[in-house]
């Protein structure tokens, strides 16, 4: 997909009564993106896209069943293909699972899906903090649920009065999947700019990266709020802007293995080869990464941006991090398997 935007697709799991669809209207109404909505009825009756339909550009409805268990994975990929049309402009697709799906099989479907106009986004799980033992007793199982999911959003965290119930809660979490940021979202209120960049573009030109967060100060995270347990916690964010190339093995292990205060990377860069410079975009969410060719001019000097995004970051640490990715303009070339490393996330 030289020089076109990959769409990312969020997938939002919880059991039945978690507050799903709460935490769904509330992205829609507050990210100010295109959203495509595809909404995952257990039954005959669509009511989940009755609940949301108001507030989405472009619902598409998959019923009668679980998507983890559709006998036909081209059923989703056929929404997939409606979304994607380039005169939706959508910034983001947004699955939400069936009470019943298992997220794990869900990511499985998103990951081998054979459109190329997406990307996967992230799968975030949906807690009600208050009813975990209720969920539990009707079969519901926690660390099954959590263990792939990226984000734990924990919702009605203000009807749990006990803290040490809340604790103990938070450690069975870090304990089954000890990489997935835990964020409370008591009435289903969370900051989407974690999850998705409203008219996001990798046609951007360079120097429009770092405007994606406006107002922040290299190497001094932005943020509006600064609560402990991640209560109301705006996403943070660290642009390094390099007048250069950058090392594609480094890259491709920062991406892979993000701290775990940083949710999301996006950068545009570019590698020198021994056949001249390349341009690549590179997303990673919770450590997936994907990777696209861009387009560059012959004669446009060489230079490269990167973001983190997260909770709670560490910018001098991020920042010094970020610079060690790049190189200097004196660098030679990459070697064909350097580069390997990091085109190997392409398909």
């Amino acid at each position: 997909m030289p020089g076109s935007a990959r769409i990312p697709v969020l997938i939002l799991t919880g059991y039945l009564g978690a507050g799903k669809t709460t935490v769904l209207n509330r992205f829609l109404a507050a990210s100010g993106a295109r959203i495509g909505v595809i909404i995952n009825d257990f039954g005959d009756v669509n009511v989940d896209a009755a609940l949301v339909a108001g507030q989405v550009d472009e619902p598409v409805s998959v019923a009668g069943g679980c998507l983890c268990c559709i006998s036909d994975p081209e059923q989703l990929d056929d929404a997939f293909k409606k979304l994607t049309r380039p005169d939706l402009r959508l910034d983001a697709i947004v699955i939400e699972g069936s009470g019943v799906a298992e997220p794990p099989a869900l990511l499985r479907i998103v990951m081998d899906s054979r459109v190329p106009k997406i990307r996967f986004g992230g799968l975030i799980e949906v807690v009600d903090a208050a009813h975990v033992p209720q969920a539990e007793a009707a079969g519901w199982d926690l660390e099954q649920h959590v263990r792939a999911a990226a984000v734990v959003l924990l919702t009605k965290t203000d009807l749990v009065t006990d803290p040490e119930v809340r604790t103990a809660l938070e450690t069975r979490i870090q304990q089954a999947n000890p990489h997935a940021m835990i964020i409370e979202a008591p009435h289903g209120v969370f900051d989407p700019a974690l999850f998705v960049d409203a008219s996001e573009s990798d046609d951007l030109e360079f120097g429009q990266l770092a405007l994606w967060n406006p107002g922040e100060t290299l190497g001094e995270p932005k943020t509006e709020h600064d609560h402990t347990h991640h209560h109301h916690v705006h996403h943070q964010s660290v642009t390094v802007e390099h007048d250069g190339p950058v090392d594609p093995v480094a890259l491709s292990e920062f991406a892979l293995d993000p701290p775990d205060s940083v949710y999301r990377i996006k950068a545009i860069v570019d590698i020198v080869t021994s056949s001249g410079p390349r341009r690549f975009v590179v997303h990673s969410v919770a450590g997936y990464v994907t990777v696209d060719s861009m387009s560059r001019g012959k004669d446009e000097p060489l230079a490269s941006s990167l973001v983190a995004i997260g909770l709670e970051l560490d910018g001098a640490d991020l920042q010094a991090r970020l610079k060690a990715v790049c190189l200097p303009l004196t660098t030679p070339p990459a070697t064909a398997s350097q580069l390997r490393r990091l085109t190997r996330f392409r398909t």
